[in-house]
């Protein structure tokens, strides 16, 4: 077929436009190339088109590229929002850069570049658009489908240089940048700041963009850009946020591998159009082949944190992520686990096991080794930048005993391949001296560092921080040619002269060095020479925590989606058991109105609401009539409205058919909010037996005690209910010891006051089988965010008694807050239904508020505890998009630190898995992992079998964004 050709007005403005915007260059004229349109044929498919135009994997011509392919849509609301986005983009940028004429002079051609609504495709090929039809858009008339003629250039826009770059599958985002503006001075070179850009972001042919770390000291492992591509590269000295600069490179994306004005061909048809750029010819450019730079890698000190080998560095793991590491270098082996629970945090807790010191308490295990318990936090101070470091201030041991405390202040730069510390230390970390403490000049106070108290710990120390001998600390961590391979040298602060209990050790040097190897992508083995004398090895496991996730290959199929809403009559037995197929629902009413089809769930709950919501959605649209255009999920537990979820079912349908433009991509179907219409017709009711039972396994420890380093037991649960009433429940546990070691538990640690927890090896060993918890218990609310409970019987392992709890939580709410009070006995250490002499009244009060900082969850509850001590406990938490909760707590009451005992007042850290991320099948429920080092009597908390905020947690306005990453 003979081409049409662009019109001989275009064709003249094109050359018009790209003479005023040509630099003094000399250019070269290239041939124009040719790309096929097509126009879709009245409504129909993406992937209809493609298989009518021939235009198949493997099928189609070898000159033309199909991923590259673009679906226009000029007059979509997808266009307006490109337009929006970057001309909003274009405008900040040119405002916060007015003397960068350059800068200027690129975004005019990018404003000048055509607004084609290009589609965002998941996929070009047909065969897969049509199985996942949520990806196959619906074409019409004003649509037009564009196969490019595969180019073999890069282009790159810079305030440095604009040009056009022949592609080489060899080089990388830095070759094409060097060959455009050129090379950089040698100095600079070996600084690692090759280039005055530090980041690029690629906008590939196919519609995705990706940013790029393009200089020596933040580069990571990346494809080079494939043909066709653009570079938008902004040097450093361009102002603007970043966002500002994906939405440039995200509307480059939307160009495609050309910018072109779309002749308007004939209907149906097929033409070739000439791929004209609205961008200048430049002579060509010969990029240089760079290979791909290793990627950059963190990993953990003998400490724990990330750092060298004995010394810490300023760097941070992604938040979200945890280590842990198991370290010997005698005398002392090292147990760390770490939380990243934010970008600039890094915090945890360690076990220092001292092989050559004795607990000297247990009666069983005299040869038990000294177990010292320790936290450490570091704070992220600056961000590495081309030219500054990154800078970090930490704590070691900062509320344990404070044997091994010390305080640095530390910053890391990296040279390509080289990543260079350089820190002071207190304390621990500057005990060998050699400089004056720059901290003398505020007093003479923080010359001499004060002794430590190690009698109690627990405490925060500041009178120590920063206080004594200082020394300088520092090294370099170097990436290996070999990928999996890390050498590590660092010169160190410690003398080992001042040891704890003193342990003094010789130190013929102060030079360390070791090699790590990665083992997998979750495992590093390190092995060194430290002090001179000794061999140490550490093996380091780490995960990123929020972003880990499991397929639900054992999940039953979820219903396709069709288009159309069934016809006929529905057996509503049979949808229901569908229903517990897919999710575990049960639902045990069906009621409809005006529209609306309403399920009544008896004790919901969810790994993931959404992923549960989108299943149960799937069952009800395969069998409800068309003329219910609302699916309503009314969640009750005991005999209580809690929340309900409202689904569009037609919006929701729309998503899963057909590629929608982003403001309706984008739209939740569901959503969380009262909705109340009466009178509903009941259309089914399903009862369900009074009775509940389960069987489960449990498991307790205590760790670093003097009787052994792990004292643990594995046993079988019984648990049982019955519904009295809808509201009123009678249940229990009981529970049979199978395994344990419990036969070496001796040690009763001592206490002043009254023992409601330190007889714990008591309760734990007197009876192999015992009644954990037996119970009546009301629900009730008091209008429609008020909810109450109360109840009676053995309530926990230690204690019996009645008691009731209040809480306000509206829906959606951010806030909640909740009293709960109660009068308890102590039970006997059977745990029977005999009760001791021991009796106390015990409650709080407890404020629950959402932040909406970085995800934090504060919970603070003020009142009596356990031990008749009165005080606050104050909970932090970060919750992550897939359900991961890391946190940690304290408590401080009126008991002084003295009367409280070691540890001088209870604290601890926690973690909270959901089991759906471990398990193949969908599952509801937490893994909750808890360190607290020690167990003492004061601020001791009653531990209710039901609280409410958990009870209504189907309130919690983020409840829907909770997603498994991998369950798709």
């Amino acid at each position: 077929m003979k081409p049409n050709r662009i019109p001989f007005v275009l064709t003249v403005v094109a050359a018009l436009v790209s003479v005023a915007f040509m630099p003094a260059v000399v250019v070269a004229a290239s041939p124009n190339i040719e790309a096929l349109q097509a126009k879709p044929q009245g409504t129909e498919r993406l992937s209809a088109l493609l298989g009518r135009q021939g235009w198949l994997p493997g099928l189609h011509a070898a000159e033309y590229r199909l991923s590259s392919l673009l679906v226009l849509a000029p007059s979509s609301a997808d266009a307006i929002e490109q337009q929006m986005a970057r001309d909003r983009a274009i405008q900040n940028l040119r405002l916060a850069n007015r003397n960068n004429t350059a800068l200027q002079r690129v975004l005019q051609r990018v404003g000048a570049m055509p607004v084609n609504g290009r589609l965002k495709l998941e996929s070009t090929d047909a065969n897969y658009l049509q199985a996942r039809p949520e990806f196959d858009p619906v074409l019409n008339s004003t649509y037009t489908v564009v196969l490019p003629q595969a180019t073999n250039t890069v282009t790159v826009l810079s305030d440095l240089g604009t040009c056009v770059v022949p592609h080489q599958s060899t080089a990388s985002a830095q070759a094409y940048i060097e060959a455009c503006i050129g090379k950089q001075s040698a100095w600079k070179s070996w600084l690692g700041v090759e280039m005055p850009m530090d980041w690029a972001w690629v906008a590939n042919p196919n519609g995705t963009v990706e940013q790029l770390a393009v200089n020596g000291w933040n580069e990571q492992a990346q494809g080079g850009p494939a043909p066709g591509s653009w570079l938008w590269a902004p040097s450093r000295k361009v102002e603007g946020e970043q966002k500002q600069h994906e939405a440039i490179a995200g509307f480059l994306a939307t160009q495609g591998e050309f910018v072109q004005a779309v002749q308007a061909p004939q209907a149906h048809s097929v033409v070739a159009i000439e791929q004209k750029t609205l961008l200048p010819e430049f002579d060509e450019a010969e990029p240089k082949p760079l290979e791909t730079s290793e990627p950059w890698y963190l990993s953990s000190s003998d400490w724990g944190v990330v750092g060298l080998l004995q010394t810490p560095t300023a760097r941070m793991r992604q938040a979200g992520s945890y280590s842990a590491t198991f370290s010997r270098t005698s005398p002392y082996s090292r147990y760390s686990f770490m939380l990243q629970p934010f970008d600039w945090m890094e915090a945890g807790f360690r076990y220092n096991n001292l092989t050559n010191r004795r607990f000297g308490v247990s009666t069983t295990n005299l040869d038990q080794s000294f177990k010292d318990k320790n936290f450490d936090v570091k704070f992220r101070l600056m961000q590495e930048s081309a030219l500054l470091p990154e800078l970090s201030v930490g704590f070691r041991d900062v509320a344990g005993t404070g044997l091994f405390s010390g305080e640095y202040v530390v910053g890391s730069k990296r040279v390509g391949a080289v990543d260079f510390s350089l820190g002071i230390g207190w304390g621990s970390l500057g005990a060998g001296g050699g400089i004056t403490n720059p901290f003398k000049a505020l007093g003479d106070s923080f010359e001499t560092r004060p002794n430590a108290s190690f009698g109690l710990g627990g405490t925060v120390d500041t009178n120590t921080f920063f206080k004594g001998p200082a020394a300088l600390f520092g090294g370099a961590q170097v990436q290996l040619p070999w990928e999996d391979w890390v050498l590590k040298l660092e010169v160190e602060g410690n003398d080992y002269q001042s040891e704890p209990f003193g342990n003094n050790l010789e130190q013929s040097t102060n030079v360390n060095v070791g090699l790590l190897h990665r083992v997998n992508d979750y495992m590093d083995f390190t092995v060194g020479y430290e002090r001179g004398t000794e061999v140490m090895v550490a093996l380091s496991f780490h995960e990123k925590l929020d972003t880990f996730g499991t397929p639900k290959l054992s999940d039953p199929p979820s219903p396709k989606v069709n288009e159309a809403p069934p016809t006929g009559p529905v057996s509503w037995p049979a949808v229901l058991e569908e229903l517990k197929q897919q999710t575990g629902w049960v639902a045990t009413q069906v009621q409809g109105d005006e529209g609306e089809l309403k399920l009544i769930i008896d004790e919901a709950d969810a790994g993931y609401w959404q992923y549960t919501i989108d299943r149960a959605t799937a069952v009800l649209h395969k069998h409800a009539p068309a003329e219910y255009a609302w699916f309503n999920y009314e969640y009750r537990a005991k005999g209580q409205k809690i929340s309900q979820h409202i689904v569009d079912r037609n919006l929701w349908v729309r998503q899963r058919t057909t590629l929608l433009p982003n403001a309706w991509r984008d739209m939740p179907a569901t959503k969380q909010r009262e909705r109340v219409k009466y009178p509903y017709q009941t259309l089914h009711l399903n009862p369900q037996s009074p009775w509940k039972t389960s069987v489960s396994a449990g498991y307790r420890q205590i760790l670093g005690g003097p009787d052994g380093f792990i004292l643990y037991q594995l046993s079988a649960l019984g648990n049982v209910s019955y519904e009295l009433t809808e509201s009123t429940v009678a249940s229990g546990r009981v529970r049979a010891a199978l395994l344990d070691n419990f036969d070496k538990f001796t040690y009763t640690a001592p206490s002043n006051l009254p023992r409601v927890r330190t007889f714990q090896r008591e309760y734990a060993t007197t009876s192999d089988f015992t009644i954990p918890n037996l119970q009546l218990t009301h629900y009730g609310k008091l209008g429609s965010d008020v909810f109450y409970t109360t109840y009676g019987g053995l309530l926990e392992d230690m204690f019996a008694g009645v008691g009731g709890e209040v809480l306000y939580r509206p829906m959606n709410s951010t806030v909640a807050l909740g009293v709960d009070i109660n009068s308890v006995k102590q039970r006997d250490f059977e745990q029977d239904f005999g009760l001791r002499d021991y009796q106390v009244n015990t409650g709080h009060a407890t404020l629950y508020w959402d932040t909406g900082f970085e995800d934090i969850l504060v919970k603070t509850s003020v009142g009596q505890y356990l031990a008749g001590d009165k005080g606050a406990t104050v909970d932090l938490s970060r919750v992550f998009d897939n359900g991961v909760k890391m946190g940690a707590f304290f408590t401080r009451t009126n008991v002084s630190a003295a009367e409280f005992g070691e540890g001088s007042f209870d604290k601890g850290v926690y973690v909270t898995l959901p089991f759906d991320a471990f398990f193949t099948q969908s599952v509801a429920g937490t893994a909750n992992l808890v360190f607290n080092p020690l167990t003492r009597d004061g601020g001791a908390k009653l531990s209710r079998s039901v609280e409410l905020y958990d009870f209504t947690n189907a309130r919690d306005p983020r409840l829907l964004t909770y997603q498994n990453p991998a369950a798709q």
